[in-house]
């Protein structure tokens, strides 16, 4: 068992995603396609990691191709050179709204994600069918099992999951919840980044980031990119290599759901939340990874400002991106998809057009997830419409839905959320990070209003 939950783990595992991923950043990797497949075959299960990790570095270090269109630059310095004066601006926001709004942040990141849990995995088209069959749609809670045999037969129904990184051993339906949030790597990334902040500081650094996972959570409750990263970081590779080296997911969705926080803490500075998210997420991604937690918490750092449109606050964040990466105009194109009055439906479905969920590298790949994060958010004004669209959606169900529940907290504040989505819980984060195992979300927001209050003193 325990070699079956090492994912993310072994190298001859990692080579079609990196071969696919070099394909994706435009990298000269055609003439190795074969040898993949040699080296998958070779029986010797040593000797066929040991040419897997040779290759894996060979094809990382392949040169990008001359007629490669994106500009797709990794340091912080090169990112904010290609951007224009425009990302520097700093907005004022609401103070006497600042405690309702983060608490309505956190509890909407929390709430959305527990939604999202259950079907993580599942394809669009299962999970509309599951709750159709078992009378949950239109999706208006959380998501329950059926005790009926023909519909856990349907849909290969488990109530225990042994292969989960969290240690929750069971699947987070509804009724196996009992009124509890359970642990999870949506949540305990925004714990960590509290711990960061009250143990580093504002000006912490990547490194400081790196020294507080490799102090503040088990390993196997790290997955693709973060995982592959923490495995180099233990043989002394630092970042920024740690982000690359035989690691195939490092433009995957697990930065971007790592920086709320950023955007909590630094109401109407996109900028700063940017620059903090970069620090962050360039420990284990590059590029579009990077990017794609850059772009969020500015995103969520200009929902604290009032009286813009979701539109004016995500053209805002984008300017935080480099103008010429395949994620700014991924996201760019879904804007004017709502321009030229696309309805929510017929961006997913062109969405899934373009990217195969039944397929993990498209699944948990950045872009696609932030194309539907930002089609909903485009689409739907309320909270509960906003989640359970997300969610509805597809891909990675509870990534997406726990930052679009962050983002619709944060704009319209915690008053804004029916009760019904908190009032049958503990109201207490269950994480794994050292320290920080219980907190309630109202501690939680507390501590971070203290981070806004201190960068105001400096």
């Amino acid at each position: 068992m325990l070699k079956e939950k090492m994912l993310w783990i072994f190298y001859e595992d990692m080579l079609k995603d990196e071969y696919r991923q070099c394909m994706d950043e435009g990298r000269c990797v055609e003439p190795y396609a074969p040898e993949i497949d040699r080296i998958l075959a070779i029986q010797d299960e040593e000797e066929r990691n040991r040419q897997a990790k040779e290759l894996l570095i060979r094809m990382e270090e392949a040169p990008i191709k001359e007629d490669f269109r994106y500009q797709e630059p990794t340091a912080l310095e090169d990112i904010r050179n290609c951007l224009s004066s425009e990302a520097e601006k700093i907005y004022a926001y609401d103070t006497e709204e600042l405690r309702n709004r983060i608490t309505g942040a956190i509890y909407g990141r929390v709430i959305a994600c527990v939604l999202g849990m259950p079907v993580e995995g599942w394809m669009r088209g299962k999970i509309h069918a599951y709750l159709k069959d078992t009378d949950q749609m239109p999706l208006q809670y959380y998501i329950s099992s059926s005790g009926k045999e023909e519909i856990r037969q349907k849909y290969d129904l488990r109530e225990m999951d042994p292969m989960t990184s969290y240690d929750r051993q069971k699947v987070c339906w509804y009724q196996n919840l009992k009124g509890t949030f359970p642990n999870d790597d949506d949540i305990n990334y925004t714990m960590i980044a509290l711990k960061l902040l009250e143990r580093y500081g504002r000006n912490f650094t990547r490194e400081d980031v790196a020294e507080a996972w490799l102090l503040g959570f088990p390993a196997f409750h790290a997955c693709t990119a973060e995982r592959a990263a923490i495995r180099n970081l233990m043989n002394g590779v630092l970042p920024p290599k740690s982000a690359v080296l035989c690691n195939p997911y490092r433009e995957w969705i697990g930065a971007q759901i790592r920086g709320d926080f950023f955007g909590y803490i630094n109401p109407g500075n996109p900028g700063e939340a940017a620059r903090m998210a970069y620090l962050d997420a360039s420990v284990s991604h590059v590029k579009n990874g990077v990017y794609g937690e850059m772009y969020i918490a500015a995103l969520i750092s200009m929902c604290f400002v009032p009286e813009l449109s979701m539109k004016e606050r995500i053209c805002a964040a984008l300017l935080q991106i480099p103008p010429r990466s395949r994620l700014k105009e991924s996201l760019d194109e879904v804007c004017r998809w709502k321009e030229d009055g696309w309805t929510y439906e017929a961006m997913v479905d062109e969405v899934h057009k373009r990217y195969r969920e039944e397929e993990m590298y498209d699944w948990c790949l950045t872009i696609p997830n932030a194309m539907l994060v930002t089609a909903c958010l485009l689409c739907y004004e309320e909270f509960d419409a906003a989640i359970t669209a997300a969610v509805l959606a597809g891909f990675d169900t509870d990534c997406n839905g726990a930052t679009v529940g962050s983002v619709m907290g944060a704009l319209h504040g915690f008053e804004a959320i029916d009760p019904k989505w908190y009032e049958a819980f503990d109201g207490i984060a269950h994480t794994s990070v050292h320290g920080y195992h219980e907190m309630s979300l109202k501690e939680m927001a507390e501590r971070t209003i203290m981070q806004v209050e201190h960068m105001t003193r400096i």
